[in-house]
């Protein structure tokens, strides 16, 4: 289930592998059991784009760090923060559709709205934050530019913090794809 590079289990590690891999099962599987969605394989190797970061845990290490930031920093609500794994759709990357799929449950997104940003379809929005989030995510990494009127009305409703904290976010989104996409790491189960 590890795609291109093999699945590292805690017998396999060297010491900074090993001290990486603890502190990211605490962060990261209770998280994952609580929005219903795998990061610790049965044989105890991690999943998804977290087992690509335990061959560099310093970087690695970084990387987490800016989640964590995040989670703790984002001036967006939880929904809006999910409706950004567009970036998921837009990549093709079925590990991060999976995960954040949960997750954006979780955070309350209807199930024919996850259900539309898994498949691309265009989603029946009921919150103008979230239509508006999700346009100036689409522009910005499908076109790569947000037009004039996308970025003023994402302005007028996020405010200077909040476009900053959603082009940031979907920035680990985009890492996260890239990591999940060229190691070619699928999903555990099928995406719902």
């Amino acid at each position: 289930m590890s795609g291109r590079l093999p699945s590292l289990k805690p017998d396999d590690m060297n010491e900074a592998q090993r001290s990486f891999y603890e502190g990211l099962v605490t962060s990261f599987g209770s998280w994952a059991d609580t929005a219903g969605f795998e990061v610790i394989a049965a044989d105890r190797s991690l999943l998804g784009p977290l087992n690509p970061l335990l061959f560099s845990p310093g970087l690695g290490a970084a990387q987490i760090e800016v989640f964590h930031a995040d989670r703790a920093g984002s001036s967006l609500s939880p929904r809006v923060h999910e409706v950004i794994f567009t970036v998921g759709r837009a990549w093709d990357s079925e590990y991060e559709l999976y995960a954040h799929s949960a997750v954006g449950r979780l955070a309350g997104l209807p199930d024919d709205l996850v259900a539309a940003l898994i498949t691309g379809e265009r989603p029946d929005f009921r919150n103008e934050q979230e239509a508006i989030a999700h346009k100036f995510t689409w522009q910005l990494v499908d076109e790569h530019w947000v037009d004039a009127e996308t970025y003023s009305r994402a302005e007028q409703t996020f405010g200077h913090k909040g476009l900053v904290d959603m082009v940031l976010l979907i920035g680990l989104y985009l890492a996260t794809c890239s990591l999940i996409n060229a190691f070619e790491i699928p999903p555990p189960k099928e995406i719902r």
